[in-house]
């Protein structure tokens, strides 16, 4: 790898730390309680802390009844607090998340009364805010999570990485298939099981291994081609073991809102659905890349190809490290 080479990865691990945020969901949950308080317990990502100052805001006057408590947790800093506001029940009023950025992915809400009925809902910056009690209709909720998965993957830079570095390594499109249909269904397995709470897990340890499992695969990509290396011989099978941690990863966004049972199964289903049309876009969208420069600049395109396995075993490195230490 020549110095240049390395620069640019270099600066593109560093500027990858400045854009992390982006990759995590805020968390905001709020239960009332048989004596009339409201629980409120607000999770935000570690390393948003530095980045956007989110607060609430409630249409009814509200008050707390116990001081707000912070705690680190999972890669999370969590405040938690119990407030009394001017009716027992917030039914019928907003709550505005103000401080919202258009690059910040939102936040994901949950709001249960004391009959232990559930509202969740994908606060964004272009509706920063959510009616308390608004009824959404079966298509409604299921559109709210197709896109939600969508979003997910999009936004899951480690996610999209570990793809992009599984299309290096087959060079046939039946193996492409293979490849990516072992990749789904691993995933599919983990995220349901973890979503129904069946398997629990660590999140930040989680999040450590995807980042190691980007390393693993990039590191492959960079053993001679006449070397028969595992990942070369089964890539589905490393895709399939890999996929099952990704999925740990995916289940992070449902297990954190808490399902509702009557909308489990069909939340499931579409958040899946959106992973799955997020992950044929982005593969479609490097297919189409390839395509480009296939045509545009033949001769350059392994030495392309080459710097971006680099710059992705780098990054994925540096995030290995960071999710460590968080």
């Amino acid at each position: 790898m020549s110095v240049k080479t390395f620069l640019f990865c270099l600066w593109i691990a560093c500027f990858s730390s400045l854009a992390a945020h982006q990759s995590a969901f805020s968390y905001l949950e709020l239960t009332e309680n048989p004596d009339g308080t409201i629980t409120v317990i607000f999770k935000k990502p570690l390393q948003d802390r530095d980045v956007t100052d989110l607060h609430i805001e409630f249409s009814r006057h509200c008050y707390d009844v116990i001081p707000q408590k912070q705690s680190e947790t999972d890669g999370y800093l969590v405040t938690q607090q119990r407030i009394v506001c001017h009716h027992t029940t917030l039914v019928g009023s907003s709550i505005w998340i103000r401080n919202l950025l258009q690059n910040d992915v939102g936040v994901i809400f949950k709001y249960e009364t004391q009959e232990h009925q559930v509202q969740n809902r994908l606060i964004s910056a272009d509706e920063p805010y959510v009616l308390i009690g608004k009824n959404q209709t079966f298509w409604n909720n299921a559109f709210d999570y197709l896109w939600l998965g969508i979003e997910h993957i999009l936004i899951g830079f480690d996610h999209l990485m570990f793809v992009f570095v599984l299309i290096l390594l087959v060079h046939s499109v039946s193996r492409l298939i293979q490849t990516i249909t072992a990749f789904t269904v691993a995933h599919s397995i983990t995220l349901g099981l973890a979503t129904l709470g069946i398997v629990s897990v660590s999140v930040s340890y989680i999040e450590a291994m995807i980042a190691l499992s980007i390393v693993f695969v990039a590191r492959e990509l960079l053993v001679n081609l006449h070397v028969k290396t595992l990942a070369r011989s089964y890539p589905w099978a490393i895709a399939f073991l890999f996929g099952l941690l990704h999925g740990f990863g995916f289940a992070s966004v449902l297990s954190q809102i808490g399902l509702d049972s009557e909308h489990l199964w069909s939340t499931l289903l579409f958040f899946n659905l959106g992973v799955e049309l997020g992950q044929l876009l982005f593969i479609a969208a490097v297919l189409l890349v390839f395509a480009i420069l296939k045509k545009t600049v033949p001769a350059q395109v392994e030495r392309i190809k080459h710097i971006a396995v680099y710059a992705v075993g780098i990054i994925a490195s540096y995030w290995f490290i960071q999710r460590l230490l968080i």
